[in-house]
């Protein structure tokens, strides 16, 4: 007898009608309601003839199929597709193929991509009595998930039921009207995976109603990109028309990666994919597109039995022994030894592989690179990868192609890395050269730029080709802008000869400062400079016969101040998620965000600053008598504060480049104490609209925690007709100077804030406006008493009172 039958046995029998136990398949054994019955989503229950409960084996399952394989096929993507988003249900040619497709077709469905996971199969429920299964129902359902990379890690899981067959009849102990419950649950060890905890309930006929979803979060983790591994799997319970409980068996896993890696683009800073995959990037031999790299990397990936016009060939640089070259793709393999690791563009790997790669390709037979056919120098594996030309343990083949066919590559491999969202070192992948058409248009696109890295690849510099050369006059202008340079060239022979730029940083430049140009190769073109100052920029042409002849232009450039822009209009919301700014301005605190005295308040402003090269002071006044200097990193005034004492706090942020450029940004916050005291006020005012009456007693009572006080009221009357009554408070504040300020919304929907000093006389100012403007006030609003005052309460200048009174208490 099995263990869970003994136990089961010995059970009461109103512990076998509980309700169901709310925990994760993985975190315990089967319930014991399992003698009333239970739910699979792994195969159909059976029961032997000792009367044991059991799941049919799913021979897929058991058989281990191989992990599924990634077909991101970059000419198949639309280059200006948008951030993944999951749909509002699941459709599209994908979703069919892949709920169609065999694999989908078992206990653990289809990892069709990195961005979908499918299945087709049948969730199985049976109700067992003194033994014997006496009910059962089969039901057919659908099931997609989608990742996302729109700035939010998190998946989105649907399900929708299908044909549902009940054993022996409807009217059995299950039937279409019990009431099936579920969820997808994060998993034991899922540290950092947050769900809804609550399942989704419907009668068994109506969960073919449409698509039913669930989202799965994951919390930013420390570490390289934020990285963090989860698992998932459905969770449900059957409640069948006995109203006994059969609870569900343990699902199966499926698992996710998240990251918040920042250089997909500001728009994909977040994101949950299906890892479960074999990745690889994908170039056809009959595209002509990309025909003369595809037959290059095949040719290196075949090394030593290369064949090139049908005789035997070695690609370069040559050597004695067979090469080592790995990324090759082999169907089922994923021995990460073997793949290929991205790295930056323009980082420190990458510029080593192209100095590695430039010398291989100097040693190149005109035969098989020529400059002046139109070529560049391909390499493989790519200078974007860990294994590229630099590094020791693995070979490497260079070989000469047209300009155009390594520029469309290039822009594959780019949308590859988007699309399957390949991270740098992490993320092994493969490169499989087919002999099959290829899919898609017939473009090459692009990344769109603010997707984009500086690019990689490319061959040595084209050869210049001058007898005579001139760099057009001197020019001005702005650092960090470009700036229009005239220079041309010519040749007796050639006509119009390639030519390229250079520059030179005057004496008076700060060290580091760089230039680029917008066409390096063209004689009319741009130029921007990372710092202002005076530069030489030369115009260099050769006939490569000739020695070169070179011409050279001024270009003066002037500081630009940084610029912090608007302040992001961004409501007060404790709740909100913390993302990477992406535009200038203060984001850190939020306008009026509410903070405890003695809670640390973070300041994080951004500024844009087109002088790359220029460092930053940051000045940062707190408004309580102190203020910081500190060093801007990241093109970010970062630093914290901590407020002693309650008030309202304008806190103002300058910052300073090192030739005295500046830009100045504010934002105010709030900042309570339910232990600084309470004030009261009765009284009397002459306002612009007429006689008012006013009375307050804004309190928090004893082991209050705030922001919002628990008793207290507003009450404002004018002759003219305006009445202001306080409906609930938000937060209140009670300065060591006697000064007053507390808000909330009025009776009638609206926002205000109230601002009093206690004195001789007192003081008092009132300002309502509609939320619908914003959750403070702004311009216009629907009523003030002392228009155009500041909102900040030491400079609210409240209006005196005529009879009366204002108290705090302190």
């Amino acid at each position: 007898m099995s263990r869970l039958r003994r136990v089961l046995l010995c059970l009461p029998m109103a512990l076998i009608l509980a309700v169901p136990l709310h925990v994760s398949p993985a975190q315990a054994e089967p319930p014991p309601q399992q003698e009333a019955g239970a739910l699979s989503y792994t195969g159909k229950l059976t029961i032997d003839d000792q009367g044991e409960l059991g799941v049919e084996s799913d021979l897929r399952k058991t058989g281990g199929r191989e992990p599924d394989l990634t077909y991101r096929d970059p000419f198949a993507t639309a280059a200006a597709s948008g951030p993944r988003t999951p749909p509002a249900e699941p459709t599209g040619p994908e979703v069919e193929d892949c709920l169609d497709s065999d694999d989908a077709k078992d206990s653990t469905g289809r990892v069709y991509n990195r961005w979908m996971w499918c299945q087709r199969y049948q969730i199985s429920a049976g109700r067992v009595v003194a033994g014997r299964l006496m009910s059962t129902v089969t039901m057919d359902f659908d099931a997609v998930a989608y990742g996302r990379d729109d700035r939010t890690r998190g998946v989105t899981v649907f399900f929708k039921a299908g044909k549902a067959v009940y054993w022996p009849t409807t009217k059995g102990y299950i039937r279409p009207e019990s009431m099936l419950y579920q969820r997808i649950s994060c998993l034991g060890g899922s540290s950092g995976c947050e769900q809804n905890y609550a399942h989704t309930g419907k009668q068994l006929k109506d969960w073919d109603d449409g698509w039913t979803s669930w989202s799965i979060t994951s919390l930013p983790t420390a570490g390289t990109d934020q990285i963090a591994r989860h698992t998932w799997a459905f969770d449900g319970y059957i409640i069948d028309s006995w109203n006994v409980t059969l609870p569900g068996l343990p699902a199966e896993k499926h698992n996710i990666r998240c990251d918040s890696a920042d250089y997909f683009g500001k728009m994909r800073r977040g994101a949950c994919i299906f890892d479960d995959v074999i990745p690889h990037l994908q170039y056809s031999v009959q595209d002509t597109r990309v025909a003369e790299v595809a037959r290059h990397i095949q040719c290196a990936q075949a090394e030593p039995f290369c064949l090139r016009d049908g005789q035997p060939w070695q690609t370069y640089p040559k050597q004695d022994t067979a090469k080592l070259i790995p990324g090759k793709f082999v169907a089922g393999n994923r021995d990460d030894l073997f793949a290929l690791h991205r790295v930056p563009y323009n980082g420190p790997v990458w510029n080593a592989n192209g100095r590695e790669k430039d010398r291989a390709c100097a040693r190149i037979p005109k035969s098989d690179y020529d400059t002046s056919k139109g070529q560049e120098c391909d390499e493989y594996p790519f200078a974007t990868t860990v294994e590229g030309a630099s590094n020791p343990n693995w070979d490497f083949s260079v070989l000469g192609v047209q300009k155009t066919v390594n520029g469309c590559a290039g822009n594959a491999l780019k949308r590859y890395y988007r699309d399957d969202r390949i991270l740098y070192h992490s993320d092994g992948f493969y490169v499989h050269i087919k002999d099959t058409p290829p899919e898609g248009s017939d473009a090459c696109e692009a990344v769109p730029p603010d997707e984009d890295e500086p690019p990689g690849g490319g061959g040595p510099p084209p050869v210049n080709l001058p007898p005579t050369v001139n760099a057009g006059p001197d020019v001005s202008g702005d650092e960090g802008a470009f700036v229009a340079l005239q220079g041309s060239a010519s040749d007796p022979e050639s006509g119009t000869p390639n030519v390229s730029w250079s520059f030179t940083p005057g004496p008076g430049v700060d060290p580091g400062a760089t230039c680029s140009f917008a066409n390096a190769s063209s004689g009319a073109t741009s130029v921007a400079c990372t710092d202002d100052g005076t530069f030489t920029a030369t115009l260099t042409a050769g006939d490569g016969i000739n020695p070169a002849v070179s011409d050279s232009a001024t270009v003066r450039l002037s500081n630009v101040a940084p610029a912090m822009g608007a302040r992001p209009l961004i409501a007060a919301a404790d709740d909100e998620p913390a993302t990477p700014p992406d535009t200038p301005g203060i984001h850190q605190p939020r306008p009026w965000q509410v903070f405890r005295a003695g809670a640390p308040v973070k300041l994080q402003a951004v500024y844009s600053e087109p002088g790359a090269n220029d460092t930053h002071t940051c000045v940062t006044d707190w408004d309580d008598g102190t203020s910081s200097t500190y060093a801007g990193a990241d093109l970010t005034c970062e630093n914290t504060h901590t407020y002693a004492h309650p008030g309202m706090y304008t806190i103002k942020t300058e910052v300073t480049d090192d030739d005295t450029g500046t830009d100045l940004q504010d934002v105010m916050v709030i900042v309570y104490d339910p232990d600084a005291g309470f004030a009261t006020a009765g009284g009397q005012l002459d306002t612009p609209d007429g006689r008012a009456h006013l009375q307050f007693n804004p309190k928090y009572l004893p082991h209050d925690e705030g922001p919002a006080p628990s008793n207290g009221k507003l009450s404002y009357r004018v002759q003219q007709g305006i009445d202001v009554d306080s409906a609930s408070l938000e937060w209140l504040v009670v300065t060591p100077d006697d000064k007053i300020a507390f808000k909330g919304e009025t009776s009638d929907g609206r926002g205000f804030v109230a601002y009093a000093y206690d004195g001789s006389p007192g003081a008092f100012r009132v300002v309502v406006w509609p939320l619908s403007a914003g959750a403070y006030p702004g311009s216009p609003v629907d009523y003030d008493n002392v228009e155009g005052a500041s909102y900040d309460l030491d400079a609210a200048r409240p209006q005196e009172l005529a009879h009366g009174s204002v108290q705090a208490h302190n």
